[in-house]
């Protein structure tokens, strides 16, 4: 595993770096118009129809070819050229940041630290401070633990027996029912009483055999397969806020947290490890893997898209002519040099050939599969899951009547869980700080857009809703505002004074918010005095 996720970062960089040389050396120039410039002549000939002077530095050897990045530039200053290229500039942006922050950024260290104990505090969890507390810890989990599985054994069992009494309680009913009809039955048995007394009369071994057989079949009967039940993860058998104990790191376990084998750390809100990332995808990295999906997915659909034309022409006899207009299949093409028909620029080269169908199979391929990967993803944000608790909740949605406890109670609440409700995690820190808050916020398909461009803020919300509340995170501007009520009132007051906007209200504000925070303990009533429920 450890290999794996090296080799497969650098397939990846190469499937990225072989499909943007095809788009600049191929399909650009075809895009554009103007591969049909292949030699100085051309290039003269393409200037003086756009009414510019005929010598633009070129030598004075009219059928020297012109250099593969000429003909790039050449492409890259026409407009439609700069509108692909634009296109594909913001695709590579940010695909690229995604995928470097999605293998950068870790699930562990200090802000997992600062999360878990923010998670504790808010659940009203007594986080172990101390060696004996650990200990205790483990031995309240393990007898909590012990009887919720023992009791879920029990009712599993209770289940599975009276779906084995059902059958039988419906046969004798059915044989019951039956009794009246006993003048036929009585009538056809005696006619087979005798047929089976004349066939024991004249075959006793016949008759020992059928009567061996009747009783092996009832002894199979009688023997009762043990019951199968399925296996049950601890976590199943916990409250959605309810915390436990991982025995491999020997630490609390927060909820909606897994423990990974790879990083060898606890994981909050873990989703899989991916070993194309080779990083594990959870809590603090997830908006960069759904980022990177779904970008992915885009580009290599635009990359279909602008491919088809070339990849269609492939084979057709609008190449056979322009094969054949250069002097070919009269000599090996190895030895002409084949040019494009300036009336139909999509007409690949036999050279081109290659970089179009392979460029066009892999955006192709690629992008649907991708594309199902994140159209699964989106359906797990909309519904506040992840891949592990959609497994896990699988039966429970066929029994039907199931509702998410981590659900934020809409699709909109809880995409926001994952990218928060403002793209600046400290938006503000002028005079205007305080105010006005809601113009930061998200708002219609362009927010949607804007949530999605690369940025390195951390989450802005808990890793689940209390509930059935988004409960959000102390960000930096809640550290700068601890800090100036440190410095006290009389400070505020005096900049007042000075011609600074702070007002007594907002003074007052900062100190409620400020008691308010110091009040959040372990009592389910005071989570909401903060102001970081929303």
């Amino acid at each position: 595993m450890y290999l794996l996720g090296p080799i497969l970062i650098a397939l990846a960089s190469s499937i990225i770096v072989g499909l943007t040389y095809v788009y600049f050396r191929v399909i650009l120039p075809m895009l554009a118009g103007t591969n049909w410039v292949f030699t100085n002549d051309d290039w003269n000939q393409y200037y003086g129809g756009y009414g510019d002077e005929a010598d633009h530095g070129q030598s004075d050897n009219g059928s020297m070819p012109i250099s593969q990045l000429s003909s790039t530039f050449l492409a890259l200053s026409t407009p439609t050229g700069i509108f692909h290229t634009l296109i594909i500039s913001f695709f590579l942006v940010n695909i690229l940041y995604n995928y470097y922050q999605c293998v950068k950024t870790s699930n562990t260290g200090p802000r997992y630290d600062v999360v878990v104990r923010e998670l504790a505090e808010v659940t009203g969890f007594h986080y172990p401070q101390t060696e004996a507390e650990l200990v205790q810890c483990k031995k309240d989990f393990e007898r909590k633990i012990y009887e919720k599985a023992k009791q879920r054994r029990d009712e599993m069992m209770a289940a599975a027996k009276a779906a084995e009494n059902a059958p039988l309680v419906s046969n004798g009913a059915s044989s019951s029912a039956s009794a009246p009809l006993g003048t036929t039955a009585q009538a056809k048995s005696t006619r087979n009483g005798d047929e089976e007394s004349q066939i024991s009369l004249s075959s006793p071994l016949l008759a020992s055999s059928s009567t061996t057989t009747a009783q092996a079949s009832t002894a199979l009967t009688a023997k009762k397969a043990p019951l199968k039940l399925p296996k049950i993860h601890n976590w199943m058998l916990l409250s959605p806020i309810e915390w436990g104990y991982c025995r491999y790191s020997s630490h609390p376990k927060p909820p909606r947290s897994h423990y990974d084998h790879v990083i060898k750390a606890n994981v909050l809100n873990m989703d899989h490890y991916c070993p194309w990332m080779f990083n594990c995808i959870g809590y603090f990295n997830y908006r960069y893997f759904f980022n990177f999906l779904w970008f992915v997915a885009t580009a290599l659909l635009y990359g279909t898209a602008i491919c088809f034309p070339a990849f269609m022409k492939l084979g057709s006899h609008d190449y056979r002519s322009q094969v054949r207009a250069s002097g070919g299949f009269q000599k090996p093409l190895k030895s002409i040099v084949v040019r494009h028909i300036r009336a139909n620029p999509f007409i690949p080269t036999p050279d081109e050939r290659t970089p179009v169908a392979l460029g066009f199979m892999l955006c192709l391929c690629l992008g649907a599969a991708v594309m199902c990967l994140g159209g699964f993803h989106l359906y797990l944000v909309l519904s506040a899951q992840t891949t592990i608790e959609f497994h896990g909740n699988f039966s429970k949605r066929r029994k039907g009547g199931w509702t998410n406890p981590y659900s934020a109670g809409g699709w909109k609440r809880n995409w926001e869980m994952i990218y928060g409700t403002r793209y600046w995690s400290r938006h503000n820190t002028g005079e205007n700080s305080s105010q006005d808050e809601d113009q930061y916020r998200y708002s219609g398909c362009c927010g949607i857009l804007a949530a999605m461009m690369p940025s390195n803020r951390e989450p802005e919300f808990l890793p689940l809703p209390i509930d059935g509340k988004l409960v959000r995170r102390k960000n930096n501007r809640d550290l700068d505002v601890e800090s100036d009520l440190e410095m006290g009132s009389d400070e505020a007051m005096s900049s007042n004074e000075t011609g600074s906007s702070t007002t007594t209200e907002e003074v007052e504000f900062l100190m409620e918010s400020k008691n308010n925070e110091r009040l959040v303990g372990r009592s389910r009533t005071n989570k909401t005095s903060a102001g970081r429920i929303v």
